[in-house]
């Protein structure tokens, strides 16, 4: 844990510092959390800007100042601002060295090269220092954080940047975990994916999103004097209308019971859902456990889950390539139906003209036994006979087979769309 350092402000020094620039600038001159800020300020009745304040103001739109209130209990006194404490990982213990090899270490420390100087990123007092060889897919985010003032959380991401939502204090404890996951992954021989929500990791060729949040606490709502006013000219529109001057208003400003402020604790959640392998999702910081140190879980849940999709998709595949040949088989028994029905249609047809011809051949015969020389009756028997023969023509081999070509009846594929063409 880091030493603390404390300083101090009056209860108006504060009022002023908060209506005078964003609390994020506030807690960095102050060496501060903006959290600390705000709880100070609750705890010392001040009121605090609304979301959105100061872009407003940036146009001219910000709402006017409150007036300061007065507490002359409080404004005699300072208050001590404690910096935020910011937690470092063990230091493994060096392994001891012969005596010879600490006297060459020494003497390379007291003339050190050109090559071993390595600039480091200042940081705020009390805080942990950055890492100068730090993932350079890090520095987009990074930068990101640091141009956010909001003093609640900041949504980051998008293509080129890692998906974060957290308040800009602890913007540089979530890139130090992020640096540590891009390590991990890359010794894996892993590799990451720019998606348009932000960075993915490609675990054994499987991509998936993550996101970086940090948790929220409930806190009593403290009334600003804003709110304070907002209510009492309800209050007095209200009884001016049931006087019978001017109108009641819709309804009532609404104040919350309960604030919600960033807590300082990270949560990495991955986009898998549950049925891959059930898998886990979610990591997060704990009593006696920092995100920091979860990196290993997070690589072995994230190989378990790569396993387990390729086994769903595979298995999916199997079954796709099953249903396919069930709906190939099915197609094909119903196209043989189907051109099957065809050809006994085709020849039914056939045995109806034969039989239609040996019926004709019948009757002429008997009419040709007739004595009756009637012209319309002979007429009658001369276009039967021309009948039966326009039949006969008709079942003739090379007749069926110039038939078949044209309606390629023997072929497999074969679709007729209207069953009178098998006359």
């Amino acid at each position: 844990m880091t030493s603390i350092s404390c300083t101090e402000i009056s209860r108006r020094e504060l009022f002023d510092r908060i209506w005078s620039k964003p609390m994020t600038i506030n807690a960095a001159e102050l060496g501060t959390s903006t959290f600390v800020l705000s709880a100070l300020a609750k705890r010392l009745g001040l009121p605090l800007p609304r979301a959105g304040h100061w872009m407003k103001k940036e146009v001219g739109k910000e709402p006017a100042t409150p007036d300061y209130p007065a507490d002359p209990a409080l404004d005699a006194e300072r208050f001590a601002i404690a910096a935020p404490q910011v937690r470092r990982p063990p230091s493994p213990r060096p392994p001891e060295k012969p005596a010879a090899q600490e006297k060459a270490d020494d003497a390379a420390v007291a003339e050190p090269r050109e090559n071993d100087l390595r600039p480091t990123a200042p940081g705020p007092e009390g805080a942990e220092e950055i890492e100068p060889d730090e993932h350079k897919k890090v520095a987009n985010t990074r930068s990101a954080i640091q141009k956010s003032r909001s003093s609640d959380r900041a949504a980051i991401g998008g293509r080129g940047k890692f998906r974060l939502l957290v308040a800009p204090t602890s913007g540089e404890r979530a890139c130090t975990i992020l640096d540590r996951l891009i390590a991990a992954v890359e010794a894996r021989g892993w590799a990451l994916d720019s998606t348009e929500q932000g960075y993915a990791v490609l675990a054994d060729g499987e991509s998936v999103g993550f996101m970086i949040e940090e948790k929220l606490d409930r806190v009593p709502h403290v009334v600003t004097a804003a709110e304070t006013k907002e209510k009492a000219e309800y209050d007095r529109k209200c009884a001016l209308a049931d006087r019978g001057i001017g109108y009641r208003p819709w309804r009532p400003p609404s104040i919350p019971e309960h604030d919600y402020v960033p807590n300082g604790e990270l949560v990495l959640k991955f986009d898998h859902n549950y049925a891959a392998g059930g898998t886990r999702r979610t990591f997060s910081d704990g009593k006696r456990q920092r995100l920091e140190d979860l990196v290993p879980s997070m690589m072995e849940s994230l190989e378990r889950w790569a396993a387990a999709v390729k086994a769903r998709r595979e298995e999916q595949e199997q079954w796709q390539r099953n249903w396919d040949e069930q709906e190939r088989r099915r197609k094909d028994h119903e196209r043989q139906v189907r051109v099957e029905g065809y050809r006994i249609t085709f020849l039914q047809r056939q045995i109806e003209r034969r039989r239609e011809i040996d019926g004709l051949s019948g009757l002429i015969a008997m009419w040709e036994a007739s004595d009756d020389v009637d012209p319309k009756f002979a007429e009658l028997l001369e276009f039967a006979r021309l009948y039966r023969n326009w039949l006969e023509a008709r079942i003739a081999p090379e007749a069926i087979s110039k038939r078949i070509a044209e309606l390629k009846l023997m072929d497999d594929d074969v679709y007729i769309y209207d069953a009178k063409r098998l006359d």
